[in-house]
Parts: C-alpha cells; sequence; structure tokens
C-alpha cells in the first residue's frame, strides 16, 4: 500500500505498477483518494524488490514511484530480521481479526483474515532469518 499526502491518478500505460527489481508479478493495482493498494503474487521470499508506480500525478507533480522493500516471511516488525520481537507481537496479537491497515496486517502471515496460532507457528519457524 502506498500512502500520499494529496489524492493522486495513476495512468501507466500498459501498467500501473511494475515490480522493476526483484522476482514478483503485479496482479492488480487499484487507486483511492491519496492511497494506493498494490497486489502481488510470485514473490519470493528473502529477497529484496523495488514496485514502481507509473504516471503517477497529484495534480501538480507527475512521475514514476519506485519503493524498494524487502520481502520477509515472518518479519512482522519490518526491520530486516525475524527473532523474538516479532513472536511476541504476532502472539500479541493472537484471537484477533487482520484489518487492512498498519494496526495488524502484518501478523496475519497466512493472509486468513484471523491471526492465530497458526500465525505464531509460521513466525516461529522462521526465526533466525533475515533479508540479504
Amino acid at each position: 500500500m502506498f500512502t500520499f499526502a494529496n489524492p493522486v491518478t495513476v495512468n501507466g500505460t500498459p501498467d500501473k505498477a511494475r515490480v522493476t527489481s526483484g522476482t514478483g508479478t503485479v496482479t492488480s493495482a487499484a487507486v483511492n483518494g491519496a492511497e494506493v493498494t498494490v497486489d502481488l503474487t510470485g514473490v519470493t521470499n528473502g529477497q529484496k524488490i523495488t514496485l514502481t508506480l507509473f504516471n503517477v500525478s497529484d495534480g501538480t507533480n507527475t512521475g514514476d514511484v519506485s519503493v524498494p522493500m524487502g520481502i520477509l516471511l515472518g518479519d512482522t516488525s519490518g526491520d530486516g530480521f525475524v527473532n523474538s520481537l516479532d513472536i511476541s507481537q504476532t502472539r500479541d496479537q493472537s484471537g484477533r481479526k487482520a484489518k487492512k491497515d498498519p494496526a495488524n496486517f502484518r501478523q496475519d502471515l497466512n493472509a486468513d483474515g484471523f491471526i492465530n496460532s497458526a500465525d505464531i507457528s509460521i513466525v516461529r519457524t522462521q526465526d533466525g532469518t533475515r533479508v540479504p
């Protein structure tokens, strides 16, 4: 999810968005005011990718926007490592419904909409891994 200061349009041709570095494919990109949600598939674990939005305009400025990001299963804190902090964060959210916002979506590792023991198990199996 990209969040801009002002509402934007994304008018890339033929694609609104693409993985321009690393392994993965954009399946959809949707604009809702200042938020752009990009769904990906085929993204391999333990890599850095660059996701680019094409021809982004806020009505004054227009250009491509590229964001590098690390992909690491179980890294719920987003620090590039899976460790006890990630296990604790996931355990603390256990029993809750996952939301598509910064509150707790990262703890729903299996993307089933709920945070539970299955998600905690995924984090535990990834303990000790990091983004290269």
